[in-house]
């Protein structure tokens, strides 16, 4: 997706393809996010002298911010994969016993993945919260609302992706396991 124009991105969002779907342009939107927090750490750098504490600071937590938009975006990526995996099952060949249970293990296993992304990109955008936290004090101030804007679009795409996890939980048969997702679900909403 990464290699798309913003005009072909667009496009294939808007079309009947089923990925890139919600929960990619989720981690789309939270990779921008902290694109747009270490836009505003670059900034403030270009006039911080090189020995200063806030300038170690400034390298630490950017450094941060680069690793979290390398996670998001290896992450957008993985959530088309994983429902496209998931569809790929759904039309697996059902006219034997044998074949209808391999079709569920594998629709199962699909669905799964499906939930783990978003939870997992759901997490590291929190990361991106803390990190958007501890620069509000460092940036400079022309930049501050750099930071706030890619404070904000976290908050709104942990919400977001979310609710990919919504949709696929009531399909995990395992009640133990879509209750211990459940609940991981929840604290992670809870700390946004």
């Amino acid at each position: 997706m990464w290699m798309l124009t913003a005009a072909q991105l667009r496009d294939q969002v808007a079309s009947i393809d089923p990925t890139p779907g919600g929960g990619s342009v989720s981690i789309i939107a939270a990779t921008l996010a902290v694109a747009s927090i270490h836009k505003g750490v670059a900034v403030s750098l270009k006039k911080e002298s090189a020995g200063s504490a806030r300038h170690q600071r400034l390298l630490h937590l950017g450094s941060k911010a680069a690793a979290l938009m390398s996670s998001l975006s290896e992450l957008a990526d993985a959530d088309s994969l994983a429902f496209q995996s998931y569809l790929k099952a759904r039309e697996l060949p059902g006219a034997t016993e044998d074949e209808k249970a391999a079709r569920k293990i594998a629709r199962e296993a699909g669905l799964l993945r499906a939930t783990e992304v978003p939870l997992e990109a759901a997490a590291v955008m929190g990361q991106g919260l803390g990190v958007a936290g501890a620069l509000a004090e460092l940036v400079d101030a022309h930049v501050l609302s750099e930071v706030s804007v890619g404070a904000e679009l976290l908050r709104a795409s942990i919400h977001s992706v979310l609710l990919s996890v919504d949709a696929n939980l009531s399909g995990i048969s395992d009640s133990g396991l879509r209750d211990t997702l459940k609940l991981q679900r929840d604290e992670l909403e809870g700390a946004a």
